[in-house]
């Protein structure tokens, strides 16, 4: 076995042109491969990343009810019994993030629109999803403070700046009227129109006294340090809360409309990354079929000279693993730095995919994943592929004519 594999050897360097074609089909179809699984990986994760930060975080717990019809009236009452369960478990999560919300009437003047109210803590919001980071004037409040920090859409469509008053008109809770009058003291920008025509955050104290609801939050955000470990953190915290007051959601239970629409994307994904494996496969075969052709005569020749036709075609066998092996490793070497460098410098969409991106509410940039995983499957999936294409040159050998192949 040591003779034929120093042979397989020395056979992939006598023709070093034959060879580095060969190996050039595997690398390009290993670059191709990961360069494509890692831009739809990196989308997709953009997009949960977009939905947990920005929106549901990892987990929620609610009232029973709010998710059904959500309200103040169906708000979480943030007592003892949540704060009991959420110490039993409180090493299972990294931090919680309170929030109070419901939809007012804006109003300057005469001007008004109807606007999202959005009371938070701002140090665990800015943990979350760096909401200051977005200040563009004014600053971002305090826990103490009792002035608004408005979007922009929402400052430019009431004609709103730093040092104005805005009016706030909405339902608190149990038919309480929520009325008041704010100063604006920032204004912040968001990529995605619905959240920049349409936010308005006050300190969760504030807003809860403007909705007539102090303790009381409409959900209560958990973030964890992987996300996998949610669903059984959920169960075990619903475990704990009486079912009939309380309830604890993933953000896939909370957002299933685009959970679904993962689901389909993925069957898609799957489609694409077969097809690309078979291009990638009849590509390798190719270059096979044309070094098989050129070799008959060799072939024929080793034949006729006394080597055995198992030997012939274990060197074959082997010199395909070697190839492939080859190829695999330089395709990976060469598909990271690619990778890593559209990673730091995702692709930022214009014109129509752009507004097709805003529409579905996410940010218009096409990010690639560097998770390992996608390396590694990549590269096991073509170098499996190679191998089973150089079954062919050993299929070969078995049925070749020794005595027309050597007058070839």
């Amino acid at each position: 076995m040591k003779i034929l594999m120093i042979l397989a050897w020395r056979n992939l360097w006598r023709k070093k042109r034959r060879t580095l074609i060969t190996v050039s089909s595997v690398v390009f179809a290993v670059i191709l491969a990961i360069g494509l699984i890692s831009l739809i990986d990196g989308t997709r994760d953009q997009m949960v990343e977009s939905i947990i930060t920005n929106t549901t975080g990892h987990l929620q717990v609610q009232d029973a009810l709010y998710d059904d019809e959500p309200s103040i009236d169906h708000s979480l009452e943030y007592g003892h019994e949540v704060k009991e369960v959420l110490d039993r478990y409180s090493e299972r999560f990294e931090y919680t993030v309170p929030r109070i919300q419901g939809f007012c009437l804006g109003a300057k003047d005469v001007g008004t629109r109807g606007v999202f109210l959005m009371g938070v803590d701002p140090g665990k919001e800015d943990r979350m999803n760096d909401l200051s980071s977005r200040i563009i004037e004014g600053r971002m409040f305090s826990i103490d403070d009792d002035y608004a920090v408005i979007a922009e859409g929402v400052a430019r469509l009431l004609e709103l700046s730093i040092g104005d008053t805005l009016l706030l008109l909405g339902q608190g809770f149990q038919g309480m009227t929520a009325a008041g009058t704010f100063p604006v003291g920032g204004i912040v920008e968001f990529p995605l129109p619905e959240q920049n025509n349409t936010m308005v955050y006050l300190a969760l104290p504030e807003a809860q006294n403007f909705f007539a609801a102090p303790g009381r939050l409409t959900s209560l955000i958990l973030m964890l340090e992987n996300e996998d470990q949610a669903p059984a953190l959920a169960r075990d915290l619903y475990a704990g809360l009486d079912d009939e007051w309380y309830a604890v959601k993933t953000w896939e239970e909370l957002m299933p409309d685009a959970v679904a629409a993962f689901e389909a994307r993925d069957a898609q994904v799957q489609i694409f990354a077969w097809i690309l494996y078979i291009v990638a496969g009849f590509g390798i075969f190719g270059t096979v079929i044309t070094m098989m052709h050129e070799r008959l005569r060799e072939f024929g020749i080793l034949l006729s000279v006394g080597l055995k036709r198992i030997q012939l075609a274990t060197i074959c066998m082997m010199e395909t693993v070697i190839m492939s092996f080859i190829g695999v490793i330089a395709g990976v070497a060469i598909g990271y730095p690619i990778v890593y460098w559209f990673h730091r410098n995702p692709i930022r969409l214009s014109d129509e995919l752009a507004d097709v991106m805003l529409d579905m509410g996410f940010e218009p940039v096409m990010p690639f994943s560097i998770s390992g995983d996608i390396f590694l499957y990549q590269a096991i999936v073509i170098f499996i592929i190679a191998v089973v294409v150089g079954l062919y040159p050993a299929r070969k050998v078995f049925r070749l004519n020794m005595v027309s192949a050597a007058r070839t």
